[in-house]
């Protein structure tokens, strides 16, 4: 309290002291407020400041003035009364108040008119309600008679009924040889006590005198030397339980968990707790507070027991319970770079679906109200490096996203973990008052402070190794301690000067060490957990298992899976935009990374650049591909672990994990698309690639939503970020290998290989989806070549059969008639006729007309002359039908050029239109120009290896197709490999995010370790 508002205290009480006409009495009455408020040192200052003021009032026109009418205006008092009403609470200004009214009721006489004034007047400035200070002033004046004491707010505690109030509460206990009085004023949260009788009764250890009101504090317990101890929570509940309010028992019954490894982590545990408790648990490091708090919200399923809401199981499977409980973990769970409003806003959006905007936003700005969070609304929430708000604050919006729905049960861990005095006291009380409110919170807590455990109405204390020590009444455990291992003041739980309780002797008693013969503690405990443990089974309360009424948890209907989805999405969105590193980042990373990659790569040979003579096309495309999958890594690779801890609060709403996936990829899918279009736009514009913008784009998008998708499920499957990005270059590395680009798929390890198109190890990289894409569309499809790639296709494939093809398969008809000739063994036969069958059968599918007649299998018949000279003039056929194709197509061909150049500026137009879409290192790659092998010869078939580009067989499968094949077969139709690619690509991109969201990746890696 204030230098100032003492000084002004002390000037009203003075006032008081002149109206009441026994200033002794007075005196005393202040000293012992005094005494309450400040240090000792200091209480006979401020007592000779009460003294002066009291001269001063009694003798002169102060005096005179003071002892007029108090309706009529004493000036001074008002003032002063004003003067206080600035800075005290609520609370305070009722305790000011009764101890002003305990001055006037000091005389034996009745209080005056002149007193009763003052009292009003000090009411009406302190905002006290008329019924609210008769009470007060009733229980004050030692009044118990009075009418005023039967009020709602009352409670008599005797051992026999009262029967002269009828709304008054009562309880009886029959031990009590007295009456005690309470009264609570509600609005102040405030509870005083009076007491009638010759017994000394304590309060928290310091004796309460019979002419002297008592403030009870939180965890406040009333003992006697006969009467068993009356707890605050007890007394309090007579005034906070209505009949409207639903009231359940939270039931624990045989209660065990082991883990994985087969260690117990929690040993039989039964505990019965009631609805508008406070429950404490605690226990030293490894004792299992966690691992209990994960089972009794959920989060774990117990090895055996059960958990029960009025008799029903709390997590059956009817979700007839869901939305019950409310989880508060030890870490914050908020999204940082939202508002604290925003936080709260779109949580409660979440959780109430069947509510407009305006009614949501009501409920924000109440919680924020009852949080004190008002001011603050506006903030970002920052994070640990960059604090906006402080961690009182931080702990109280965690609180307040799981108030937002009102769960009945809710579990916090450690909330008090990092914050000063205060801030833990703030919290505490917050939790506190939801409690006193009809809920049931559960507190992990570690050292409280004696006013914080206090609070609790029940505690539970574990021992290491998850043994149960202890339950119930906080005041009560110290003497249970006390007592079991024979201390002299076992029956002391408080300080007896301060009547504080010191938690942290709990855990000294309960560890107490052996010393050896020269008083040294050793390493052994003088109790062990397990010998406690069986020293509280044997005084553990019974646990009844009587099923009760049915319970009905808060009715709130969560958003619809695809208002979630929406949610979600705006919630991420707005935090994304009000990051500003992470938009400038992911905004300029792609633009900048064009700008090199086209900088560096756009070589030219003489003076004027085109794009047909720069070298570096293919490089281009090929790290074009590498870098979307890179951004489309980095963007993601920390979304999911990034969210973990929201997750975690969100999975006791039961949300739809569709939604918030699909939120999620709609946000990097937005992402990618700008990110490759800025890149496409800039690097293609330095490059000179012209009218391809939107194929580029379309490729470099897909590839980069597969690594959205790939990004997404590393992040759910991994703990760490730092493992994320130690990963990803062994995510990258194989796509840079295995692209077909550095390596040519025929020259890897045999192991992995094949000579027919593409090797299996190939076709699950998507860079080689798109860079093929990427190459084939930016050969065949562009301005130029599309006049002429079908004629072009014609002449290679005719080019191929004539010169190549028809060779081989004669080489192979030559041999089989030297073995005839020499009258070799059927054996010798086997291989170069396989090849000439399959050769014969591919070609017999292409020739469907009846043209020309193919010998079938010749395996199975015997070889002989005549059907080498039937095979011989076949192949002579084939290979004028192939020269004739091949002319007709040359000519065809030869005519359109000679009508594009048969004038000057047709001529000029096609020279410029050649350099600026054709690109002469890209044609040498897509028709294998440098490689020196034309085909390939196994002991089955033979295998083209001459301009795959052109490369067309309707008889091959999907992935028989070689690399840059410009078609591919599906279902008995022919598809651009464009489209085509793009399909793998994004099917393998919906098998990804299959596997996202059935957790495949993380719980292959969680069954891992358990086997481990």
């Amino acid at each position: 309290m204030s230098e100032r508002i003492l000084q002004a205290l002390m000037q009203l009480f003075a006032i008081g002291a002149t109206l009441e006409r026994l200033t002794l009495q007075s005196r005393s009455a202040v000293e012992e407020f005094l005494h309450q408020q400040i240090s000792l040192q200091r209480v006979q200052e401020y007592l000779l400041l009460y003294d002066s003021f009291v001269i001063r009032f009694e003798g002169g026109d102060d005096s005179m003035r003071a002892k007029k009418k108090i309706s009529g205006g004493s000036v001074k008092m008002l003032r002063i009364c004003t003067e206080i009403n600035k800075e005290l609470n609520t609370r305070q200004k009722f305790i000011v108040f009764i101890r002003l009214a305990e001055f006037m009721s000091s005389a034996q006489a009745a209080i005056t008119d002149e007193e009763k004034e003052f009292l009003e007047t000090v009411a009406t400035v302190f905002t006290i309600e008329p019924e609210e200070a008769k009470l007060c002033l009733a229980l004050a004046s030692f009044n118990f008679n009075s009418d005023s004491l039967d009020s709602p707010l009352s409670l008599f505690v005797s051992s026999k009924q009262e029967g002269s109030f009828s709304h008054a509460h009562s309880m009886i206990r029959e031990d009590l040889d007295g009456t005690l009085v309470f009264v609570f004023m509600k609005r102040a949260q405030v509870l005083f006590l009076r007491y009638i009788g010759e017994d000394p009764i304590t309060v928290n250890g310091q004796p309460t005198g019979y002419s002297k009101v008592t403030v009870l504090a939180q965890g406040a317990v009333v003992r006697s030397q006969k009467m068993q101890p009356l707890y605050f929570s007890n007394i309090i509940r007579n005034f906070l339980v209505s009949g409207e309010q639903e009231s359940f028992s939270f039931s624990v019954n045989d209660l065990e968990y082991v883990f994985s490894n087969g260690k117990k982590g929690l040993h039989s545990l039964s505990f019965n707790v009631e609805s508008g408790t406070l429950a404490g648990v605690m226990g030293g490091s490894g004792a299992g507070k966690s691992t209990l708090l994960n089972i009794l919200n959920g989060s774990n399923a117990p090895t055996s027991g059960t958990i029960q809401v009025n008799g029903a199981d709390l997590f059956r499977k009817d979700g007839k319970h869901q939305g019950l409980v409310g989880n508060i973990p030890q870490d914050d769970l908020l999204i940082e770079e939202l508002t604290v409003f925003q936080n709260l806003y779109y949580n409660t959006r979440l959780c109430y679906g069947d509510l407009g905007d305006i009614e949501i936003r009501k409920k924000v700005d109440d919680v924020l109200d009852s949080l004190g969070l008002n001011e603050i609304k506006d903030l970002r929430v920052g994070n640990v490096l960059n604090k906006t708000i402080s961690g009182g604050q931080r702990k109280r919006l965690n609180i307040g996203l799981e108030l937002v729905r009102e769960p009945s049960i809710l579990f916090v861990d450690e909330p008090t973990s990092g914050l000063s005095s205060r801030d833990a006291e703030n919290v505490m009380d917050l939790l506190k008052q939801l409690a006193l409110s009809g809920k049931l919170v559960f507190v992990v807590i570690h050292q409280p402070s004696s006013d914080i455990f206090r609070m609790f109405d029940q505690l539970l204390m574990l021992d290491t190794g998850g043994f149960p020590v202890y339950y119930g009444n906080p005041s009560d455990a110290m003497i249970y301690f006390k007592r079991q291992v024979h201390l002299t003041d076992a029956e002391q739980s408080e300080c007896p000067v301060c009547g504080n309780i010191n938690p942290e002797q709990l855990f000294n008693i309960l560890e107490l060490h052996e010393v050896d013969e020269f008083g040294h503690s050793t390493s052994s405990r003088r109790i062990t957990p397990a010998e406690w443990n069986e020293l509280y089974k044997k005084s553990a309360p019974i646990v009844t298992k009587e099923i009760q009424s049915n319970f009905n948890p808060p009715n709130f209907t969560k958003a619809t899976p695809f208002n979630q989805w929406k949610i979600f999405f705006i919630r991420d969105f707005i935090a994304r935009l009000s990051n500003r590193q992470y938009i400038l980042i992911n905004l300029l990373e792609a633009p900048i990374l064009a700008m090199i990659l086209g900088f560096i790569l756009r070589y030219s040979s003489g003076s004027e650049y085109t794009l047909n003579s720069n070298p570096n096309l293919p490089a281009y495309l090929f790290i074009g591909v590498i870098v979307a999958l890179f951004l489309g890594l980095s963007v993601s690779a920390e979304e999911i672990i990034r969210d973990r801890k929201i997750q975690q609060r969100e999975k006791f709403l039961h949300l739809s994990r569709n939604g918030y996936l699909l939120s999620k990829l709609c946000l990097l899918f937005l992402v990618s698309a700008i990110q490759t279009a800025t890149f496409v736009i800039i690097g293609n514009a330095i490059m000179g690639i012209h009218d391809m913008n939107f194929v580029y784009w379309l490729i470099l998008f897909t590839t980069s939503c597969f690594a959205n998708l790939l990004g997404l499920n590393i992040s759910a499957a991994l703990d760490s970020a730092v493992t994320i990005y130690i990963l990803i270059p062994f995510l990258l590395i194989p796509q840079i290998l295995l692209s077909g680009v550095i390596v040519r798929f025929e020259k890897l390890n045999p192991a992995i290989t094949r000579q027919e198109g593409v090797p299996l190890i190939g076709n699950v990289m998507t860079s080689r989806w798109a860079f093929e894409a990427l190459s084939v569309e930016q050969f065949a499809n562009n301005p130029f070549e599309k006049k002429f790639f079908e004629v072009d296709a014609v002449m290679s494939r005719a080019t191929y059969k004539k010169d190549w093809w028809i060779s081989s398969m004669r080489e192979r008809l030559d041999k089989c008639e030297h073995l005839l000739i020499i009258n070799a063994p059927a054996d010798s036969f086997k291989v170069p006729l396989t090849v000439l069958t399959n050769g014969f059968n591919e070609e017999e599918k292409l020739h469907s007309s009846g043209r020309f007649r193919f010998p079938g299998n010749l395996l199975e018949k015997k070889f002989t002359e005549d059907i080498a000279r039937h095979s011989r003039l076949l192949l002579d056929s084939l290979k004028e039908y192939y020269i004739d194709r091949f002319n007709q197509a040359s000519e065809s061909k030869e005519n359109t050029l000679s009508k594009l150049t048969n004038t000057p500026q047709g001529l000029a137009l096609f020279n410029h239109e050649k350099n600026k879409y054709e690109n002469g290192s890209l044609e040498e790659m897509v028709k294998s120009s440098n490689q020196r092998d034309r085909l390939v010869v196994t002991n089955e078939k033979i295998i083209q290896r001459f301009e795959p580009v052109f490369h067309i067989n309707k008889n091959e499968r999907f992935f028989q197709a070689p690399l840059f094949s410009s078609v591919k077969n599906f279902a008995g139709e022919q598809y651009r490999t464009m489209p085509a690619n793009i399909f793998v690509i994004w099917s393998m991109t919906l098998l990804l995010y299959l596997l996202l969201y059935l957790n495949f990746f993380r719980r292959i890696i969680q069954w891992k370790w358990k086997r481990v």
